[in-house]
């Protein structure tokens, strides 16, 4: 898989949860934006603004919104593919502007706003530079020739993380700093406790089905042996939730010849992975029926997997 696609996906899988969306927003839009419409009629739209020669560059989540005077608009999430940044990203985004206000008027000759919102979270810090910052000794008498519009623009490195636990919402917080830390491996490490502990808080959150796509996308980007290190100072639940996840990526990487981070102990023979991640469990204080259920074997199979490992239970 592109690892872009990873990142869309998982982006994608997230904000496709209305009320982590509402969260992500309110925290993100400015005051000056928000006094003018009105964040509890947000809704998904069926369409997209992204021109097929922009799609190496960015994909996009588009919703509307109402404004205060009943008429709507459109909110455009443009989730950056750049590992870098780009100072000509602006010009990209005037395109997939122009295209929207496009599509609006071939498809029903009105116009509704469009802000464009861009989520940038590589290594490197980015700050946004409008199109006329992009002209060299640009003459005054040019200047108003020169398309003029504003991007929202959020580079998660620009954040602390204090900032981001302050938003409130656990599993946002957990889901920010996962987006942060992704592209950078050595920092990651240093926070992945304190992220599964976020996501772990929002255990009973009635988002708590998006725990789990959480959990996956922390294991294609990590050492696996890693998260199982440190696995016995996290609380149970989460514990639960990252086993499973390990064990269901283990058996589709198997299936499909996939997950490069695995490969290597996949090599070795599904009943060799099957075995160490029964005694892990064990390991963990999992008795042998909740064994058997988180991995789908029967408790003989985990007897034996314990008896061949030389511990007799």
């Amino acid at each position: 898989m592109n690892i872009n696609n990873i990142h869309d996906k998982y982006m994608k899988t997230i904000l496709g949860n209305l009320s982590l969306a509402k969260e992500f927003l309110a925290s993100f839009l400015p005051a000056h934006v928000k006094k003018h419409i009105n964040l509890n009629t947000l809704k998904y739209s069926e369409t997209d603004f992204v021109l097929p020669d922009l799609k190496e560059v960015f994909s996009d989540i588009v919703f509307t919104v109402s404004r205060k005077n009943n008429k709507e608009a459109y909110i455009s999430i443009i989730l950056e593919h750049k590992s870098q940044p780009d100072d000509f990203t602006a010009v990209q985004v005037l395109l997939y502007v122009a295209y929207g206000y496009y599509k609006q008027y071939r498809s029903k000759r009105t116009l509704n706003p469009i802000l464009p919102f861009v989520f940038y979270h590589g290594k490197q810090k980015w700050i946004f530079k409008p199109i006329e910052e992009l002209f060299d000794e640009l003459p005054e008498g040019l200047k108003p020739y020169i398309p003029k519009f504003k991007a929202l623009f959020v580079d998660l490195a620009q954040f602390s993380d204090e900032q981001l636990n302050e938003l409130g919402d656990s599993l946002l917080t957990a889901v920010l700093l996962l987006g942060k830390y992704i592209f950078r491996s050595e920092e990651l490490r240093s926070k992945i406790k304190l992220i599964f502990e976020k996501l772990n808080e929002a255990s009973n959150s009635p988002q708590r089905n998006l725990i789990r796509p959480s959990i996956v996308y922390v294991l294609r980007n990590i050492e696996v042996n890693f998260v199982l290190e440190i696995i016995e100072d996290l609380p149970p639940n989460i514990k639960t939730d990252i086993m499973t996840a390990y064990d269901a990526l283990i058996e589709k990487g198997m299936q499909k010849g996939m997950q490069k981070g695995m490969q290597k102990g996949m090599q070795k023979g599904k009943e060799e992975v099957l075995s160490k991640t029964v005694t892990n469990l064990h390991k963990k204080q999992f008795d042998i029926a909740q064994i058997a259920e988180i991995l789908e074997i029967s408790p003989k199979k985990v007897r034996e997997l314990l008896k061949k490992a030389g511990i007799d239970m």
